[in-house]
């Protein structure tokens, strides 16, 4: 189980949107078996965005603020491969995020996104880092409100679907039952997150 959070300052979207997001997150995770674990997601996600082909009346700023979101994950990851001579592994992971709130009267957006990776690590001592590459597919609908009356609404698709990653876990503590995990990936934008673990 742990914590985590991140952001994403500006991830294009179709058409010339372009997002940022902010989540932060508690997770817990289960093994399956030996080479395969489940894990669960729940937290809150803050999103902006910004499409200059929504138009307002009487106001240039073209960035639309869909305010806290409750956040859902739930995650598969396998290893599909594992050297315990060369001490590197090979893995594979399918997740799917749900993002939403009712906001009354306000500008709301209901975010999908399936997301398929696989990623290549070596371990050196406490310190294991990997890089992977991942494929991402968003729908995202969307109503913007002005002054309580609907302006617009529609959906927001992934610009490009194929993206990279790099990190690296840090193992902590005598026992090094503390993870700590850096990642930053790269689809349509930057993206950084941040978690920390307690393994059992």
């Amino acid at each position: 189980m742990g914590l985590a959070g991140g952001g994403t300052p500006g991830r294009e979207m179709s058409g010339d949107a372009e997002t940022q997001i902010s989540h932060g997150a508690h997770y817990r995770g289960y093994g399956l078996s030996d080479r395969v674990s489940v894990y669960l997601k729940l937290g809150a996600a803050s999103l902006e965005i910004d499409d200059p082909a929504i138009k307002k009346t009487n106001d240039l700023d073209t960035t639309n603020s869909f305010g806290t979101n409750f956040m859902t994950g739930l995650a598969l990851k396998t290893k599909l491969f594992e050297s315990t001579t060369h001490r590197w592994e090979w893995d594979g992971s399918l997740q799917f995020l749900d993002l939403r709130q009712r906001h009354k009267d306000k500008n709301e957006l209901r975010w999908h996104e399936w997301q398929m990776s696989t990623s290549v690590a070596k371990e050196f001592g406490r310190v294991k880092p990997y890089v992977g590459v991942k494929y991402a597919m968003v729908n995202a609908f969307y109503r913007v409100r002005q002054e309580g009356q609907l302006l617009k609404q529609g959906r927001y698709k992934e610009k490009t679907r194929l993206g990279f990653f790099l990190g690296t876990d840090c193992a902590l503590g005598e026992s090094e039952d503390v993870i700590l995990n850096l990642e930053s990936a790269f689809q349509d934008g930057p993206e950084v997150t941040v978690s920390l673990a307690y393994t059992f």
